[in-house]
């Protein structure tokens, strides 16, 4: 088992140093089989006390001008994020104040007042529950959202056990707050 940033994971599925991998898709790799997992849907983390704080009804155009935190470059939860950003009307380059290494990192900002970030819903009882100071606030439907899946390499030799694999994944999901895809 190895994490590693997305373009590390199809550099290695696509040299076979690595057989199976668990991302967000579409991956944009040629020669890769997806075995859809499930959908999750972002949720905006912001400080205690922030005008948008615990709001169940936020509309997407709200992420054009807040200070948003972001990943270092290189993270796929990055470029979600500005994609979601992007498709709310925010202009590229817009205000991203910081960007940390890591979830903790980033989640431990937004308590300290710096700004606001997007979250997988599945990562918010994980990291936002336990940094002081952070509320979440949801976007009204279709809240925006993000698809997981395992993918292989086509042809692969172990594709019945992968698929197996993913059934069973798909089986013990339910208490997630995710929707699961077959």
């Amino acid at each position: 088992m190895h994490e590693e940033q997305t373009f590390s994971l199809l550099d290695g599925i696509t040299s076979g140093r690595l057989d199976l991998l668990l991302l967000a898709v579409p991956a944009g790799a040629p020669g890769l089989v997806e075995l859809p997992l499930f959908d999750e849907d972002f949720v905006l983390v912001t400080p205690r006390g922030h005008t948008l704080a615990g709001r169940a009804d936020l509309p997407r155009e709200v992420l054009r001008d807040l200070d948003l935190l972001l990943l270092d470059e290189g993270h796929c939860l990055r470029d979600q994020a500005l994609d979601i950003c992007r498709e709310a009307g925010r202009v590229p380059g817009g205000p991203v104040t910081t960007s940390a290494a890591g979830l903790s990192t980033l989640v431990q900002l937004v308590g300290g007042g710096m700004g606001v970030t997007l979250l997988p819903d599945t990562a918010v009882d994980v990291e936002a529950t336990r940094a002081v100071g952070l509320s979440t606030a949801r976007f009204t439907g279709p809240a925006p959202s993000r698809r997981i899946a395992l993918a292989m390499r086509s042809g692969a030799a172990r594709q019945g056990e992968f698929e197996e694999l993913a059934e069973a994944l798909r089986g013990v999901l339910g208490g997630l707050p995710v929707r699961i895809v077959r």
